[in-house]
């Protein structure tokens, strides 16, 4: 996977983006069971599995599926939603950043509108 990455001609690191979204899933599985109290033990109960494969789901070492999220975040009465957004890099010099487009009008709200010259979101 990181051959074709690589060719593109930036400065991704596909493996830091690999263990990001790992640790944003079990850090999402985690939120769920607490939000529902439920242990691990109730957990492995209702996706009836052992509880060492729940252990290894949230502590790094099991390499996490869409079909094993998606089936631990519904036992704690949630469902699996993706959202795709731009890669940003603001790791020394050279920084990638997405390509810049028109943001959306909220007349009236109290939304943070993006300052894109200074990277950060300001109050409305």
């Amino acid at each position: 996977m990181n051959s074709w990455v690589g060719r593109v001609g930036s400065q991704i690191d596909v493996e830091v983006l690999e263990e990001s979204a790992l640790a944003m899933a079990q850090s999402t599985i985690q939120n769920a069971m607490e939000e529902a109290r439920v242990t691990k033990s109730d957990l492995a109960d209702r996706m009836d599995c052992h509880r060492s494969l729940v252990t290894r789901m949230l502590s790094g070492s099991q390499n996490l599926t869409v079909k094993t999220m998606s089936r631990a975040l519904a036992a704690c009465g949630y469902e699996v939603r993706f959202q795709h957004v731009p890669i940003v890099w603001y790791w020394g010099a050279q920084a990638v950043k997405p390509p810049q487009k028109a943001l959306p009008a909220y007349a009236g709200s109290a939304m943070p509108v993006a300052d894109a010259s200074a990277g950060i979101a300001v109050p409305a």
